[in-house]
């Protein structure tokens, strides 16, 4: 039922969908939310810093969760291989693999992190995890702009 009313015009743009609009916003306050936990962990608040990542990731997955994968489903999987020489089509492919990577990994990040916390065990080991898992949602994050411009724009 919500999925077909994310399906009504959007607000942005006049040929966007109002779940895509709705995915751009979130998307760009998830990864708001990344950037301002990335800067919390450089200020030495760790507590802040979880709180904030959490927030993003679960954020995050829920949007690709609800929303993402259907339009992928739906939109982009019945014509592969085929539709993959077209410009949309191809960039949504990438975009969905560097996004199903950043959520793998972001919620293993987030979920490893909060049973070593809640032991006392230092999440150092993971520091390398947790920049990778950062540097694949920031690209998967422009890959969907971009997406959104050249379907949308």
């Amino acid at each position: 039922m919500i999925a077909y009313a994310l399906d009504a015009s959007g607000f942005l743009t006049g040929r966007s969908s109002l779940g895509a609009d709705v995915s751009l916003l979130v998307s760009v306050l998830a990864m708001a939310l990344l950037t301002f936990g990335v800067v919390l962990v450089r200020r030495r608040h760790y507590d802040a810093h979880r709180w904030i990542q959490t927030t993003a990731v679960v954020l995050n997955a829920i949007l690709v969760a609800a929303w993402m994968f259907r339009s992928l489903r739906l939109y982009i999987l019945p014509g592969i291989p085929g539709t993959l020489s077209t410009h949309g089509h191809a960039l949504a492919a990438v975009h969905a693999a560097a996004g199903a990577v950043g959520v793998v990994l972001g919620v293993f990040v987030v979920v490893r992190a909060g049973q070593l916390t809640r032991r006392g065990q230092s999440i150092g080991r993971y520091k390398t995890a947790m920049r990778v898992a950062y540097i694949v949602y920031l690209a998967a994050f422009v890959l969907g702009l971009w997406l959104y411009v050249v379907t949308y724009g």
